[in-house]
């Protein structure tokens, strides 16, 4: 057998390997308890094993909270916008419509056939500045019963509502007025489509955030020799290069939001000040959740005096959050954050509003009853904005 300076060449090969991999900017998997592993993920199976180069025993895909790729995204401006039912955006580079389904090209050529259910709303055009609030309010409408047509006139948008018939390469056929009309499609900036009122809670789902922009909902079905196998909504198959991902959020299945549930109790007792009651997925203001420079998704914002109790019926293991006052305090506040399991304190920490957020992670296995208190500081309760940002419950194990 050859050999090189005493090495043999199997060696030698392996050694190389392990260089370059050595040499990749490792991937960021975030546990469901908040912790993080740097390592670089090379597959992921049919039953939510993800492997990594750097471990022999793979973490589970609902044990995480999300993968972070190393290289982050700088999307340039796409033609054309795909707004999805329940969530996410495609951009893409053309959209067509035939009355069923709609057609769209990525960058790199490959093509998506979406059914009209899953399509909430389509962006064909440009104007200078930011997106018509019109074109936004009528997406974020909870219902409707009528297509929408935005068109543009004198460099504004002007809407009628009818029925989309078609989106093809150089008009858009739109009924409005009881007649099928032909506008040109460098006239047309958007369509909304008619919708259902639906929610969807995504629980077994990832939010797949690619590095044009895109983001969508979708199950991972696998993830191997670099591509990234993903079914959408439970009709439609999609696959994207790895190396097109920047970052996976799990929807996990063992892990759920308090602000998803309902309190079985609520007593709000201001001192002084009242900023407004509890509010999900929103400080007390109604505004985003925000620690520092930090927005969160999720999570519970209350003022002083608050205890809000959530049934655990002893099926989870671990309760989660990161905790401050809100940026909006201007570095005021002053308030105590206290966790208590069936009556028994197991957290307890004061904050001020110059304070960084702290993590929380405590036991509550076998629990029947978690209670999040906020008591008041040193300071009455002057400003006391307080957030349980990212507030979870967990299942431990597969």
């Amino acid at each position: 057998m050859c050999r090189t300076a005493g090495v043999s060449l199997k060696a030698f090969a392996a050694a190389c390997a392990l260089a370059a991999v050595a040499g990749q900017a490792a991937d960021r998997l975030v546990l469901l308890d908040g912790t993080a592993v740097q390592d670089t993920v090379a597959a992921i199976d049919a039953q939510g094993a993800v492997r990594c180069q750097g471990r022999p025993q793979p973490l589970d895909l609902m044990g995480l909270r999300r993968i972070e790729r190393a290289d982050a995204p700088s999307p340039a401006p796409a033609p054309c916008d795909v707004f999805l039912n329940g969530g996410g955006v495609l951009r893409a580079q053309s959209v067509a419509f035939d009355s069923q389904f709609f057609t769209l090209k990525w960058a790199d050529a490959d093509s998506l056939t979406l059914p009209l259910a899953l399509v909430r709303a389509v962006r064909l055009g440009t104007l200078p500045g930011p997106v018509p609030p019109a074109f936004e309010a009528s997406i974020a409408e909870e219902e409707s019963r009528l297509d929408e047509l935005f068109a543009i006139s004198e460099g504004t948008v002007q809407a009628v509502r009818g029925g989309l018939q078609a989106i093809g390469a150089d008009e858009v056929r739109f009924i409005w007025n009881d007649a099928e009309r032909k506008i040109p499609r460098a006239k047309v900036y958007g369509l909304v489509l008619a919708h259902k009122a639906e929610q969807r809670n995504h629980i077994g789902e990832c939010l797949v955030h690619l590095k044009d922009g895109s983001s969508l909902w979708a199950i991972v079905k696998k993830l191997e020799n670099g591509r990234l196998d993903l079914q959408v909504a439970g009709k439609v198959d999609l696959a994207r290069p790895w190396d097109a991902v920047w970052r996976l959020d799990v929807r996990s299945t063992r892990c759920a939001f308090l602000s998803d549930l309902d309190p079985i109790e609520a007593v709000e007792e201001p001192l002084v000040t009242y900023a407004g009651p509890w509010r999900r997925d929103r400080n007390v203001l109604g505004q985003p959740l925000t620690l520092g420079k930090t927005v969160f998704e999720k999570g519970l914002g209350v003022h002083s005096r608050c205890r809000l109790s959530f049934a655990l019926d002893g099926r989870f293991d671990l309760f989660a959050a990161t905790i401050g006052i809100d940026a909006t305090a201007g570095g005021k506040g002053d308030c105590v954050f206290v966790v208590l399991a069936d009556g028994k304190e197991l957290f307890r920490k004061q904050m001020r509003g110059a304070d960084p957020p702290a993590n929380v992670a405590v036991k509550v296995t076998g629990a029947q009853r978690l209670t999040l208190l906020v008591d008041w500081g040193d300071d009455l309760d002057l400003a006391d904005r307080a957030n349980w940002c990212d507030a979870r419950v967990i299942r431990e194990g597969r």
